[in-house]
């Protein structure tokens, strides 16, 4: 409803109307006395639906009507004013039939999510929340663009495209692609009660590739075993052991180094191998969600996880055939069981420690109490007697073995029994306790199971002639 100049008074005011045998009682509306227009007029159930229509003059059903709208009516004091717009049913027809301009919308359907950054500080040695830069991508429309913080953002996506291609940005910082599936970034709605995306940023100023640090160890007579392993029976029976000289690494096979290898062998990207001496078998597990490595431009990069938080923790999720096959490309080959259990004792320099190179096993060995359930950097605990790093606790190392129980007799460089299931393991990992940490702990695998290599990592021996 305007004035005679056109000034709105009333625009789409819904006024009340009651229905007494065909005439309607309204609810009253304020006019001064002037001269004014009706200009639409609409007609509406309970709700908001439009049953009845006053047509605008001009329009498509406006012929239906002796007097479409607009209709010129005076307010006059002291009188009362009867104004009777013509009005037709909706049925089938459209707002614009009859002359009402309308709106369109589509509902975007959309879900939330949440996601956080992690940088690895060296300095307090744990993670932390970081800031970054996120773009979400679909076949190069843009669906997210802008800043995360270092808390749990929470972010809203469109609901309705198959993938969502992310790269997160942090200057000084490997940059994180990848391509989520819709399924797999709906796992992180928020309302869903599953854990926020965790995406761990890889600091870009690794140096080169380091090469193996040896430690040599003089050959020796030991006694082999330990009678104080409560429920760890084969650990018995306690039996001489001579070994002859060797050389073992200073320090666990790293990610960096293990990752050389995977390049300079053009090992498959599901991280299976074709090896020469076991024919078609996987070296890493790349399906784990705990694998820290990636493929970028056709290699292997690392790009880090939850459980693995640089470059410089020790390689892990490595399978008994990666683990030999590396050694053996590193110039080496897996200790023994008896060569291993040697060096972690301190040789002949051995101080008869319960662990590698202490009694309290916090002071040389990364274990479920100290941790925080994840690796650490390798040689950041206290060396042993012969200045070997993680004998005790950050990962599983493999052994050339095959696992079987002990022999009385006394042995002079035993070499483990000559077939079997499952291969041995030594040292424990980031996730075991003390009683896994001692130096005499066994524990057997089986090399063609891919289920349980989260902690399994490599020490390589040579040989000395």
């Amino acid at each position: 409803m305007t004035k005679k100049d056109g000034t709105v008074i009333y625009d789409k005011e819904s006024i009340s109307l009651l229905n007494m045998n065909g005439y309607y009682i309204a609810s009253p509306i304020s006019l001064n006395v002037g001269e004014y227009a009706l200009t639409e007029f609409l007609v509406m159930d309970d709700s908001n639906n439009v049953v009845y229509v006053a047509p605008l003059a001009g329009s498509e059903k406006a012929y239906l009507v002796k007097t479409p709208l607009s209709i010129n009516f005076e307010v006059k004091k002291d009188e009362v004013l009867k104004l009777v717009p013509e009005v037709v049913s909706v049925g089938n027809s459209i707002p614009s039939d009859f002359g009402y301009s309308t709106i369109s919308f589509d509902v975007v359907p959309h879900f939330d999510f949440s996601l956080s950054a992690f940088i690895y500080n060296s300095t307090i040695q744990n993670w932390e929340l970081s800031t970054a830069s996120i773009l979400i991508e679909n076949e190069g429309n843009v669906l997210y663009d802008g800043n995360i913080g270092a808390i749990t953002n929470v972010i809203s996506i469109r609901d309705d495209v198959s993938t969502y291609n992310m790269t997160i940005a942090k200057p000084g910082y490997k940059t994180y692609i990848y391509s989520f599936s819709h399924d797999s970034l709906q796992y992180y709605k928020i309302n869903d009660n599953n854990e926020s995306l965790k995406i761990i940023l890889v600091n870009d100023s690794e140096g080169p590739i380091p090469a193996h640090e040896y430690i040599t160890v003089e050959g020796g007579t030991f006694q082999m075993g330990d009678e104080n392993g409560i429920g760890q029976s084969d650990e018995l029976p306690i039996h001489t052991v001579t070994v002859s000289s060797f050389q073992v690494s200073k320090y666990e096979v790293t990610q960096a180094q293990f990752i050389g290898f995977l390049n300079d062998i053009k090992c498959n990207s599901d991280g299976s191998y074709v090896d020469s001496e076991y024919g078609n078998v996987t070296y890493i597990n790349m399906d784990e969600s705990f694998c820290p490595l990636s493929i970028v431009d056709g290699k292997f990069d690392f790009k880090g996880s939850i459980n693995v938080p640089t470059i410089e923790c020790p390689a892990i999720g490595i399978t008994w055939y990666g683990a030999n096959a590396y050694c053996k490309w590193a110039g080496g080959r897996l200790p023994y069981e008896a060569e291993w259990e040697f060096a972690a004792r301190g040789g002949n320099l051995s101080d008869g420690y319960k662990y590698s190179g202490s009694n309290i096993y916090d002071d040389v060995a990364w274990n479920q109490y100290n941790s925080e359930e994840y690796a650490h950097p390798v040689g950041k605990k206290l060396a042993n007697e012969l200045g070997i790093y993680d004998m005790s606790g950050n990962v599983w190392e493999w052994c050339a073995d095959w696992y079987d129980v002990y022999d009385v007799d006394s042995q002079t460089n035993p070499t483990g029994a000559i077939s079997g299931d499952n291969r041995v393991g030594r040292g424990a990992g980031y996730l075991s306790n003390d009683l896994s940490c001692r130096v005499a702990n066994r524990h057997d695998n089986n090399p063609d199971n891919l289920i349980t290599y989260r902690g399994h990592g490599i020490r390589i021996v040579k040989s000395i002639n």
